[in-house]
């Protein structure tokens, strides 16, 4: 159901000639008859119940058929998707199409929407290429964030603004920096090393996630999250030849554990740990605050317009609510910030969505494509105000 890469067709002629030579030193009387019988009757066992395995999904499963074969693709470090980076931890490989690591959520379920495949960009985002360069009467929006920027508002945010301002000389352009899993941590580094060199006019800062998961002892905590994040590094999959050949093997395995480690990118860059069960403490709600508000000095000194954002959260019981109470103690820290700063933009969309639209989310934080297109219009309303007020009064 796969192919196959130069070094897999080399191992398979090698094991042909291999059985063919045992084959004929068998036929020939070198060997004992019953021995050289009953290891060519249990190979043709094998070989039977694998190709009756393959020919059962073919035509009685076809819907498992793509699925069985991507599952086999998560084992080929050539169609990964994440690469390791010097400074950011990981990053998405330029230009690739592929399977890409799942991430756990909340009591220990993958998430499926990671499973969707997309190419990333010349430069390992989601979306189209990016260029330093930026063309004459174009408005730039970099859109900042983890996997609730990645999924989808970004590029209806352009759509939106440039539907609205239609009969203006500018074009706005908005390019998407979100990558599923990143800290504020990841953030600031991405603004600072890559996203300040395409000369954005407006950043939208959409972090309020992630960062829990650094919860740690007092002796324990870094600043840095080296306590809690590691170099990127994609597990050992023992078993990963037999999952790539065997169809039989593959569907069994998957069954028994659906969500094995190796598939999700917490074993490529997160020790193993245990993370106190606990609200956040002021020397962590303090590191979220430092890395935020530099992003805003940065932006600030730059003279980049900011746009902050609050994160939207669903209040369904079925979400752990522990989990939820950080994004929420996230949430008035970034309220705080904003009452500090009377240059942002902010738009409380906590405030907006939270309670109010449950049936757009996919789990506890993330929103469907019509939470993604509400999300882009509350931003896309803000930044045209915006826009108009700068705009020299008529005489």
């Amino acid at each position: 159901m796969l192919y196959l890469f130069q070094g897999e067709r080399v191992i398979l002629w090698i094991a042909s000639l291999l059985l063919m030579s045992i084959s004929l030193y068998g036929f020939f009387g070198r060997l004992r008859p019953t021995w050289v019988y009953f290891v060519l009757f249990n190979l043709l066992v094998l070989i039977s119940v694998e190709l009756g395995a393959r020919s059962a999904v073919k035509l009685f499963f076809p819907n498992k058929e793509v699925s069985l074969a991507r599952r086999a693709a998560w084992t080929y470090d050539e169609l990964r998707r994440m690469t390791g980076h010097p400074f950011l931890q990981f990053n998405g490989v330029p230009s690739r199409t592929g399977e890409i690591y799942r991430v756990l959520k909340p009591g220990g379920r993958g998430d499926e929407e990671t499973e969707n495949l997309s190419t990333f960009n010349n430069f390992g985002f989601v979306g189209r290429d990016f260029a330093y360069a930026k063309p004459p009467g174009v408005i730039r929006i970099a859109a900042l964030g983890a996997s609730t920027t990645a999924d989808g508002y970004p590029a209806m945010l352009e759509e939106y603004i440039n539907a609205t301002v239609a009969a203006q000389s500018n074009r706005f352009e908005v390019m998407n920096f979100g990558q599923g899993y990143w800290t504020s941590a990841h953030v600031l580094v991405n603004f600072v090393l890559n996203v300040i060199d395409f000369a954005p006019d407006f950043i939208i800062i959409h972090q309020a996630a992630n960062d829990e998961h650094a919860r740690a002892s007092e002796a324990e905590f870094r600043g840095d999250y080296s306590h809690y994040l590691k170099v990127f590094q994609p597990p050992r999959i023992i078993d990963k030849y037999i999952l790539r050949v065997s169809v039989p093997y593959r569907a069994l395995k998957f069954y028994l554990n659906p969500n094995p480690e190796w598939m999700f990118v917490e074993a490529a860059s997160q020790i193993r740990r245990k993370e106190p069960e606990r609200a956040l403490n002021a020397r962590e709600l303090g590191v979220f605050r430092r890395n935020i508000e530099t992003i805003i000095e940065v932006a600030s000194a730059r003279q980049i317009k900011v746009v902050l954002t609050t994160m939207p959260h669903s209040t369904d019981e079925r979400y752990p609510g522990l989990y939820l109470h950080h994004i929420d103690q996230f949430n008035e820290l970034l309220r705080s910030i904003a009452a500090n700063n009377d240059r942002l933009l902010f738009v409380d969309l906590d405030k907006l969505m939270t309670g109010k639209v449950n049936h757009l989310f996919r789990d506890g934080v993330h929103v469907n494509d019509t939470g993604n297109r509400m999300k882009a219009e509350y931003l896309g309303k803000r930044i045209i105000d915006d826009e108009e007020r700068a705009l020299p009064k008529a005489p």
